[in-house]
C-alpha cells in the first residue's frame, strides 16, 4: 500500500468543492493508495513520470516514487484546464 502526499494546490481543490466532488476524488485518490496505475490512468510526461487519473469531469495529476511506495498529489482540476501549467 502507497501512502499519498498532497500538494497545496491539490488540497485547496478538493477543500472548495461541494462534500459530493469532495468524497468522489478521495474515493480516486484512495484507489491509487492501493493500485498506482488503475485503468483509467495515463502517464503524461516520462521524464517526470507525470500520470493522470480520471474522476469524472475532474483529473488528478500525480507521481508514482517506487522507493518510498509514495503517491504525490500534484494538482487536481477540471479536464478543460488542468494541464496548464502543469509545473505549478
Amino acid at each position: 500500500m502507497y501512502s499519498i502526499e498532497l500538494k497545496p494546490q491539490a488540497q485547496k481543490f478538493i477543500e472548495a468543492q461541494s462534500k459530493k466532488i469532495q468524497q468522489q476524488l478521495i474515493k480516486r485518490i484512495e484507489i491509487l493508495a492501493t493500485n498506482p496505475h488503475p485503468p483509467q490512468s495515463k502517464l503524461l510526461h516520462a521524464g517526470e513520470a507525470l500520470y493522470r487519473y480520471r474522476s469524472g469531469v475532474y483529473r488528478i495529476i500525480y507521481q508514482i516514487q517506487e522507493k518510498k511506495l509514495l503517491i504525490v498529489v500534484a494538482k487536481i482540476g477540471h479536464r478543460k484546464n488542468v494541464y496548464k501549467r502543469l509545473s505549478d
